[in-house]
């Protein structure tokens, strides 16, 4: 495990001309280094951590990395650095600069699993509560930390920055590959978690478990092969639930199935409107309207909300 830095530090302070939606922008990158960069300097100046450390430069000719222990007093609940630090406010910052510093009171510092790399952010998988944080760059986005590679284990600390959900500066990512089957099952408890708690982008919001209806909980639990093996239980109480529930389960079942005559479909060049009734097609048309006129004198009535229908 080896500790690695965010690019814009004073030591480095390079930002990226091309503004991308998972990362913050020039203006708020540079906003966030001169914050947390007065912080580290004023948290030293108090423990001298790192000695003979008089300016800013003095402080980041060294190793970024020397800054971890700071880092570890500044977001820690046994001191009240960033309180002092407002109070005090050697720097004279504005009051807005002061009010992000005092949002940093809400962090979360854990072991994270990088599941995803999404266009706003990337999707950090927390398997000790279960949650999943959408988290965004400061200067480089984490997919090009990354090199777009997922999933990845980091220790890292998450703060709020604005209405952005970001880091500290520093993270060290573990040296862990994950094999198949644990892929598989990050996959799974992960988006469980989205279905749950959304994706949490505010810390400072208590987020509490989504109100899911039946209908959307089965449309999950159908969704592919892994969950229907995970959560066959809960798939057979909801479909004899009711009849609406049933048709879901059966429409979710021949949208499963409707995969492969598409594709069959699509390389031999048939165009048109197909139904599927569990896993078989059971009628075409030319048009829509075409094919809803064959189910009705195809299907019995009973089984006509179980139809899944795709055109091509």
């Amino acid at each position: 495990m080896k500790l690695r830095a965010e690019n814009g530090s004073v030591k480095s302070a390079q930002i990226n001309e091309v503004n991308t939606m998972n990362t913050l922008s020039k203006e708020d990158a540079l906003l966030f280094h001169k914050l947390m960069n007065s912080l580290l300097f004023f948290v030293n100046k108090k423990t001298g951590i790192i000695k003979n450390a008089t300016t800013l430069k003095d402080l980041f000719n060294r190793d970024i990395a020397e800054t971890q222990p700071i880092r570890k007093k500044i977001f820690s609940d046994k001191y009240n650095f960033m309180d002092t630090y407002i109070r005090e406010n050697p720097d004279t910052l504005n009051q807005e600069e002061l009010k992000i510093i005092a949002s940093w009171k809400k962090y979360e510092t854990d072991k994270f699993i990088v599941i995803k790399h999404v266009k706003e952010y990337s999707l950090f998988f927390n398997p000790d509560n279960q949650k999943v944080y959408g988290v965004k760059g400061i200067t480089d986005s984490f997919e090009e930390k990354f090199r777009g590679y997922a999933p990845v284990m980091v220790d890292i600390t998450l703060i709020p920055f604005k209405e952005h959900l970001i880091y500290d500066g520093l993270f060290a990512p573990y040296n862990i590959s994950f094999g198949g089957g644990i892929r598989s099952s990050l996959k799974q408890e992960s988006e469980a978690a989205i279905q749950r708690f959304g994706i949490i982008t505010d810390l400072s919001i208590i987020s509490k478990e989504k109100e899911q209806n039946d209908e959307e909980m089965l449309g999950f639990y159908m969704k592919s092969f892994d969950n229907k093996m995970r959560y066959e239980e809960e798939i057979r109480k909801l479909k004899n639930k009711s009849k609406e529930l049933e048709a879901v389960y059966y429409r979710e079942e021949a949208r499963d199935f409707a995969r492969h005559p598409k594709k069959e479909f699509k390389e031999q060049g048939i165009k048109g409107c197909f139904a599927v009734l569990i896993h078989s097609v059971v009628a075409s048309g030319q048009s829509e309207k075409d094919l809803k006129e064959n189910i009705s004198k195809i299907v019995p009535e009973e089984k006509q909300s179980w139809v899944y229908t795709f055109k091509l």
